[in-house]
């Protein structure tokens, strides 16, 4: 059997829209790319629809489907997520990755709290345990940055 070495390097997020300041190219097309022209010219290169035309597809979802997994077989960025900072999901959990935020009166100011790195701990502490609805109780914790999990749990 033939066994051959490959390397896929997958381009997820580096599409863009064209702008004037630009010359109305995409910043990937404005940009100098010795290395990437070279990789394209000596390799293989292409564009998958995963699941059908037309059909946008994000980033975890479209990486999970180029390594076998069938769309409905995906669970979410939430349980991805848990699993990655060491939750344990229960059955019957409603798990969500989420961001800290900063708000002012009640309106969001930036979705990423500044891509906050330190103290995230604290506020995941301070989200945990508290009661959402009758007996559903929130429990956070930190992950990467600003972001983190948050598991919505009733009663074991």
């Amino acid at each position: 059997m033939l066994h051959r070495k490959v390397i896929m390097a997958i381009a997820d997020g580096s599409g863009d829209r064209p702008h004037p300041l630009l010359q109305h190219q995409t910043p990937l097309e404005h940009a100098h790319t010795p290395n990437l022209d070279r990789l394209a010219a000596e390799g293989i290169t292409g564009m998958i629809d995963l699941i059908g035309t037309g059909i946008p597809v994000g980033t975890d979802m479209g990486h999970m489907i180029l390594f076998g997994f069938k769309p409905e077989q995906y669970p979410g960025r939430g349980p991805i997520e848990a699993l990655g900072v060491g939750i344990d999901i229960h059955s019957g959990d409603v798990v969500l990755r989420c961001n800290f935020a900063t708000v002012e009166n009640g309106v969001v100011l930036d979705r990423r709290a500044g891509r906050i790195r330190e103290h995230t701990d604290k506020l995941a502490e301070s989200i945990s345990g508290i009661e959402v609805a009758e007996d559903i109780y929130a429990y956070c914790k930190p992950a990467t940055e600003h972001r983190a999990v948050l598991v919505l749990r009733g009663r074991d």
